[in-house]
C-alpha cells in the first residue's frame, strides 16, 4: 500500500501555538537574511561563514525551546564532531600533498647502496689483483738488476739536528726574543695540536664502522621488503572486507527487493571481473563513488619514487616513459627535463634528454595532454642539436607540440645553418607561423620558397595583413614578381602598395636596383605610362618622387631621373626651388 494515499499534496507544518513563537521565528529569519546579505556584500560569504551563522541560530533555538534543550544540544554536538572529523580529513590530505611536493625532487638511493657496495668491492678486488701482478713484475725486475749490479749499502740517514740558533718559522727576531710572545706562540701550537687530536677522534672512524653500517643497511632493506609484503596482504584483506561492508550498507539503504546473499554474490563477481579485465581498475567498485585524496597522494608519491629509482639506476628510457605517462602530468615539466639534462651522456647511446623528449612529446596530444610552449621549444632544440630533423617533422605534422613564434624561429635558424634541410625547415616554419597567427613570417617563408602566387592570395585574403607587413615582405625578400603583385590590382582588389611607396621602401635597403628596375619596366610600357603612375599615386607625395629622382640620378639612371622630374614639375602648383636656398625644401606645394 502506498503510504502517500490519504495525505494532502502540500506538507502540513506544525501549528505555531503562540504569537511569542511566531515572533521568535521571524526574528531568526531576519537574522539569517541580514547576516547573509552583509557577508555577501563584503565578498566573505563561504561555507565556513554559513556554518557559523546557522550555528548561532541553532544556539538561539536551543535557548528558546527549554523543554527540548537536552536533545537539541546533543544533536548539535554530534554535528560539530562530524564536521571536525571532515576538517581533520582535509588537513591530513593537505599534509600528504605537501609531503609529495617536497619529495618529488629528492631521489631515493637507499635501495642501491647494496648494489654500489658490490660494485666497489669488485673494483677493489681488480685493483688488488693488478697490484699483485705489478708487484711480482717489479720484484722480478729488481732481481735481474741486482744480479747485474750488486746493491751498494747506503748509510742510514742520520736524524736531522735542529739548530737552536735558527729563526722560528712565522716569528720575527724581536718576537723570538720576547718571552711573552714565545709563550703566546706556544699556546697557539698547543691549541692546533688539540684541534688535530679532536679531528682524528671525530672526523675519522675505523673501517669496522663501515661494515657495521652495511650490515644495518642490509637488515633495514630486508625489513622493508617484509613490511611491504605484509602491507600488501593487509591491503588485499582490507579491500575485500570493505567491498562486503559497502555492499551491506548499499543493500540496507535500498528497497531490499533482492536478498542480501544475492547482492553480495553479485558485487563479489563484479569485483572479480574488474580485476581480471583491467589491472589498472580500482581495487574496489565503490572507489569511484568515494575518492580519497590521501590515497591518491600516496599513489603519486610511490610513482615518483619509482621514477627516481629508474633514473638513478641508469634505466633512462624506462624513466622517460615513466615520466611521459605520469598521472596528472606531475613529471611532464621543466624540472624533470633539468634532471635528464644533468645526466652524463652514455657512450654509443642516445642522450637521456632526447629520450625524455621522445617519450613526452611522442605521447602528447593537444586536446588531452598538451606539452607547454617552453617544454616544446627545449625539445625541438634538443632534437635539432642531435640532427633529428625527421623527429621534429613528425612532432609538428602530427600536432604533438604547442605552436609558438619562437618555435618557428628556431626551426628557421636551423634551416639557415644546414642548407640540406632548408626546404624542410621552411615548410615546418610556415606551418607553425600560420598556426600561431604570425602572418608576416608565414608569408616570408612562402616567398623564400618561391610561392609568390600563394603569398599574394594569402596576403590579399587576410584582413589582418597591414601596411607594415607588406613593407616587411618587400624588404626581406624582394623579387620582381612579388613587387609587381603588390603594386597592381589583385582579383578585383586594389593594390597593397603604390609604386612610389614600394620604390621608397626599397631605396632604404640594399635592394635599390629592384626599385629602379620597376620604374624602367613601367617606362617601357608606353610614353605616358610612367607619367600616369606618378599622377595617379595618391600615397607618395611630390617630395617623395623628387627623392626618387635624386636617387636615380645618383645611381646613374639620368634619363629616368629627368623623366620623373619633368612629370613632377609639370604639375600645377609645383615649382622648383633654386639650389642656392640651402634651408628650403626640394619641392613645395603652392596652394592658389
Amino acid at each position: 500500500m502506498n503510504p502517500s494515499i490519504g495525505r494532502s499534496r502540500n506538507p502540513i507544518l506544525p501549528p505555531i501555538p503562540s504569537a511569542r513563537d511566531r515572533k521568535f521565528l521571524l526574528s531568526l529569519e531576519d537574522f539569517i537574511k541580514t547576516e547573509t546579505e552583509k557577508l555577501s556584500a563584503a565578498g566573505q560569504l563561504d561555507d565556513e561563514q554559513q556554518y557559523i551563522i546557522y550555528g548561532q541560530v541553532f544556539e538561539k533555538l536551543i535557548e528558546h525551546c527549554a523543554e527540548y534543550q537536552d536533545i537539541l544540544t546533543a544533536i548539535k554536538q554530534e554535528y560539530e564532531e562530524f564536521i571536525d572529523v571532515l576538517r581533520q580529513g582535509e588537513i591530513d590530505a593537505t599534509h600528504l600533498q605537501a609531503k609529495l611536493k617536497s619529495l618529488t625532487s629528492e631521489p631515493t638511493t637507499l635501495m642501491y647502496y647494496r648494489k654500489r657496495a658490490t660494485e666497489l668491492e669488485e673494483r677493489i678486488e681488480l685493483i688488488n689483483l693488478d697490484s699483485d701482478r705489478i708487484e711480482r713484475e717489479l720484484q722480478k725486475l729488481l732481481k735481474q738488476t741486482s744480479m747485474k749490479h750488486p746493491p751498494v749499502k747506503e748509510k742510514s740517514p742520520e736524524k736531522e739536528e735542529i739548530n737552536p740558533y735558527s729563526l722560528i718559522p712565522g716569528m720575527s727576531i724581536e718576537d723570538s726574543l720576547d718571552m711573552a710572545a714565545l709563550e703566546n706562540y706556544q699556546q697557539q701550537l698547543d691549541d692546533k695540536k688539540q684541534q688535530l687530536i679532536s679531528s682524528m677522534n671525530t672526523k675519522y672512524v675505523p673501517i669496522q664502522r663501515k661494515q657495521e653500517l652495511d650490515l644495518k643497511l642490509s637488515l633495514a632493506l630486508q625489513e622493508r621488503e617484509e613490511a611491504e609484503l605484509l602491507n600488501k596482504k593487509l591491503m588485499d584483506s582490507y579491500q575485500k572486507k570493505r567491498v562486503i561492508a559497502d555492499a551491506i550498507s548499499f543493500w540496507a539503504k535500498s528497497n531490499k527487493n533482492v536478498g542480501l546473499y544475492e547482492t553480495l554474490a553479485e558485487v563479489i563477481e563484479k569485483e572479480s571481473e574488474l580485476k581480471a579485465t583491467d589491472e589498472s581498475a580500482p581495487t574496489n567498485v565503490f572507489d569511484d563513488l568515494e575518492p580519497r585524496k590521501s590515497m591518491e597522494a600516496e599513489s603519486l608519491l610511490e610513482y615518483v619514487e619509482r621514477f627516481n629509482e629508474l633514473l638513478v639506476s641508469g634505466q633512462y628510457k624506462a624513466a622517460a616513459l615513466y615520466a611521459a605517462h605520469s598521472p596528472r602530468g606531475i613529471l611532464r615539466n621543466i624540472e624533470t627535463m633539468e634532471r635528464f639534462k644533468a645526466v652524463i651522456q652514455p657512450k654509443d647511446q642516445d642522450p637521456p634528454l632526447l629520450l625524455f623528449f621522445e617519450a613526452v612529446i611522442g605521447s602528447s596530444n593537444l586536446a588531452r595532454h598538451p606539452v607547454n610552449a617552453a617544454l616544446t621549444l627545449e625539445g625541438v632544440k634538443c632534437a635539432l642539436a642531435n640532427n633529428k630533423v625527421e623527429l621534429v617533422v613528425h612532432w609538428v605534422t602530427q600536432q604533438r607540440v604547442t605552436f609558438s613564434e619562437p618555435l618557428g624561429d628556431v626551426i628557421w635558424d636551423y634551416g639557415e645553418k644546414e642548407p640540406q634541410h632548408k626546404v624542410t625547415c621552411l615548410a615546418l616554419a610556415q606551418l607553425i607561423y600560420r598556426k600561431c597567427s604570425s602572418l608576416r613570417k608565414a608569408a616570408l617563408c612562402m616567398c623564400v620558397q618561391g610561392q609568390i602566387q600563394g603569398v599574394l592570395d594569402y596576403t590579399y585574403q587576410s584582413k589582418r595583413f597591414l601596411l607594415d607587413d607588406y613593407l616587411f615582405l618587400l624588404k626581406k625578400c624582394p623579387t620582381m614578381e612579388l613587387i609587381n603583385g603588390l603594386t597592381k590590382e589583385w582579383d578585383g582588389k586594389p593594390a597593397a602598395l603604390s609604386v612610389g611607396q614600394a620604390v621608397l621602401s626599397l631605396l632604404c635597403t640594399d635592394h635599390k636596383e629592384y626599385g629602379f628596375k620597376l620604374l624602367e619596366n613601367i617606362g617601357q610600357c608606353g610614353e605616358d605610362a610612367l607619367e600616369q603612375v606618378i599622377l595617379n599615386d595618391a600615397v607618395c607625395t611630390a617630395e617623395g618622387w623628387v627623392e626618387i629622382a635624386e636617387e636615380c640620378s645618383n645611381n646613374n639612371y639620368k634619363q629616368l631621373s629627368e623623366r620623373i622630374m619633368s612629370v613632377v614639375t609639370s604639375q600645377d602648383g609645383v615649382v622648383e626651388i633654386p639650389p642656392k636656398d640651402e634651408d628650403a625644401k626640394i619641392m613645395e606645394h603652392v596652394y592658389m
